[in-house]
């Protein structure tokens, strides 16, 4: 009896491992593609910053699809997802409070930049954006 459940406790942890490990194998591909999304985005705003031709439907719309992946990022580093992944620091898993945080300010700024109608405004909002980009880079990425 005692090695019947071991061997059925073992098949089960397999199958588990099945049908669990291919969901967080993904999740590292799901994360880089957001964040490529996010970085389509910021270069838009990084050619409005220097061009001087400021557009606010253009700004509006990249910075909600910024705001719009920074949300759908909180979803993207369940415990258990960090094998296998060279650009998320481990950091995130040990100070999610601290992560959070950063990401929050991150989509903050984005929100906080969809309001900009005004040329001499957009700097300082696009600024703000930058820092809080920078700061979870900085923290949370590995390299």
């Amino acid at each position: 009896m005692k090695k019947s459940t071991i061997l059925v406790a073992g098949l089960v942890g397999v199958v588990m491992t099945a049908l669990i490990g291919p969901g967080f194998a993904a999740i590292p591909d799901d994360r880089e593609a957001v964040m490529k999304d996010v970085m389509k985005s910021f270069k838009v705003l990084i050619g409005v910053s220097k061009s001087g031709q400021f557009d606010a439907a253009a700004v509006s719309k990249e910075a909600s699809a910024i705001a719009a992946n920074l949300d759908k990022f909180k979803d993207l580093f369940p415990d258990g997802s960090q094998a296998g992944d060279t650009k998320a620091s481990p950091d995130i898993w040990k100070d999610r409070t601290g992560f959070e945080t950063a990401r929050n300010k991150a989509k903050e700024a984005a929100v906080n930049l969809t309001k900009i109608n005004d040329p001499a405004a957009f700097k300082a909002a696009f600024d703000e954006q930058s820092t809080a980009c920078k700061g979870c880079h900085d923290k949370y990425r590995a390299n």
